[in-house]
């Protein structure tokens, strides 16, 4: 089995390193995985607050939202109901929720994808915060 008594103990030893060295991988891979979802949870997490603030502007300045809404869509949305944001709201809240769940089921099946496309969105919130904050506009 073994071509001497030496080479035992350290057929034994080499193993045991290849044991810990793939027990050391798959720690490590786990907590690169559950980085990436705290990561994936804090990106929905912030687009979904950049829209809430929106959505609570909006309803803060109320009717005056005509006047304000840069957006044609929007504004078209408003228009429909005479000035009121209600349609818009709805409209935007339901936009929201689906660009949040379809970005959950493409992360769940392919993260590769999801990534730019996550980072994408919230570079696109980080735009309309800042935006929105703007004093000078």
């Amino acid at each position: 089995m073994f071509d001497s008594v030496e080479n035992a103990p350290r057929a034994r030893d080499e193993a045991a390193s290849r044991d810990a060295d793939r027990d050391t991988f798959l720690r490590s891979s786990i907590r690169d995985r559950q980085r990436g979802a705290l990561l994936f949870i804090g990106t929905l997490a912030f687009v979904g607050a950049v829209s809430v603030y929106d959505g609570y502007l909006v309803v803060r300045t109320g009717d005056e939202i005509e006047a304000f809404e840069k957006n044609p869509v929007g504004l078209y949305l408003i228009q429909i109901d005479n000035g009121n944001p209600d349609v818009f709201l709805r409209v935007k809240a339901a936009g929201t929720i689906v660009a949040l769940t379809g970005l959950s089921f493409l992360h769940r099946r392919s993260r590769r994808l999801a990534g730019p496309i996550a980072f994408a969105l919230v570079a696109f919130q980080t735009g309309l915060l800042i935006f929105l904050e703007n004093p000078f506009s």
